[in-house]
């Protein structure tokens, strides 16, 4: 009699799930203002949710390098005092971080595009007038030289055009991000009360996946969720901070060799750097075409430093500092950036590396239980 009620019971679910399912897709267009305004409504909280993520992995660095001694205290008012501590160590560092990026990087950023926009038209010659130079110590002339020019000429013109319209318009989309502010604002208050609580948030999450769940099943849960958080933390700490060190890196080679406009292009080779393998690239053209505008001859030298730069990092800064804690070859990691950037755009390109990590190791594991039930052994 209980199988009976249970198979029924399971008959009904799968019914009104496929009710359900139906009149979501047949009134999809308002299923979609619902959710838009749901996610509009609660927008701090999944920002909230996010600051408190990405902050934890400093809080927890501070709490193991900085503040690990108040744990050995006898003291039980300096024990409660390490995680109200690490949270204003956090937020004191974040703040001055930000203050010192407000202060000194972006001025100077402004004062590069506003000098790069107003100057375009005499880089434009300049660079003209070197790749005509080059062509002719090479003896490159002729009508086939002349079709080549041409295109070139109109490659840095419809280029130069591009960085003219395109560099203001995303300094004033990055300004006018700031009408978001207030969601900002709630979002690092409601991060503080996670990195506050986020132990008991956890046990409670804990217990309501063993509440509604089999045994096995919440086993299989909370080793997934640890297994994601650990790939999650790993790459994206690792990945921000490799990007961070090169973009140090190329600013200070800049600076030693005199290339132009050093503060842009190794803020734009920072930011693109965050993408996993093409990333200081993406940001290497852009910055040599700035170069190849103000001063030609140097920017082919600022590639070639690029590539030495890049040869070091890829040795000696990457596996250091990111290390194995992706866990996947070098061909997977391909896939998983194409793919994820296909689907999400820049989004996609950063967390599809980690999140393909945890399907590949969930994958792994399931593969090689199957094998061990089945006793083959594959070589």
């Amino acid at each position: 009699m209980n199988e009976l009620g249970t198979k029924h019971k399971g008959h009904f679910i799968l019914v009104t799930y496929a009710i359900l399912l139906y009149l979501a897709l047949s009134h999809l267009s308002e299923v979609l203002t619902f959710l838009g305004g749901l996610i509009s409504v609660i927008t701090p909280f999944i920002m909230g949710i996010l600051f408190a993520y990405i902050l934890n992995i400093l809080m927890n660095f501070l709490e193991r390098r900085l503040f690990y001694r108040l744990d050995k205290s006898k003291k039980p008012f300096l024990r409660k005092l390490k995680r109200p501590l690490a949270i204003f160590a956090t937020f004191f560092i974040l703040i001055a971080f930000i203050t010192g990026i407000i202060l000194f990087v972006v001025p100077q950023l402004s004062s590069s595009v506003r000098t790069l926009t107003s100057n375009m038209e005499s880089y434009i010659t300049s660079a003209e007038k070197f790749i005509n130079d080059t062509a002719a110590s090479f003896n490159l002339t002729g009508e086939f030289w002349k079709g080549i020019s041409v295109n070139w000429n109109e490659i840095i013109t419809k280029s130069s055009q591009f960085i003219s319209t395109a560099i203001p318009q995303i300094v004033s989309f990055a300004m006018s991000l700031t009408s978001s502010v207030i969601n900002m604002v709630m979002g690092l208050i409601i991060s503080v009360y996670l990195l506050a609580q986020k132990e008991k948030l956890i046990s409670i999450l804990k217990k309501l996946i063993y509440a509604f769940s089999s045994q096995n099943v919440s086993h299989k849960v909370i080793d997934t969720g640890v297994q994601t958080n650990k790939a999650f933390q790993s790459f994206i700490s690792g990945q921000v901070t490799e990007s961070l060190i090169m973009g140090v890196l190329v600013f200070i080679g800049m600076l030693i060799f005199g290339f132009p406009y050093a503060i842009l292009c190794s803020t734009i080779i920072a930011v693109t750097g965050v993408i996993p393998i093409f990333g200081a690239w993406i940001g290497t053209l852009p910055s040599a075409f700035i170069i190849l505008m103000a001063q030609p001859p140097k920017a082919i030298w600022f590639i070639v430093f690029i590539i030495c730069l890049q040869q070091v990092e890829s040795n000696l800064i990457y596996p250091k500092v990111v290390g194995d804690s992706i866990g996947l070859d070098g061909l997977w990691v391909l896939f998983a950036l194409v793919v994820g950037g296909s689907l999400f755009g820049f989004v996609g390109m950063i967390l599809g590396i980690p999140a393909f990590a945890v399907m590949y190791a969930i994958v792994k594991r399931v593969t090689y239980r199957k094998l061990r039930e089945k006793n083959i052994v594959v070589e």
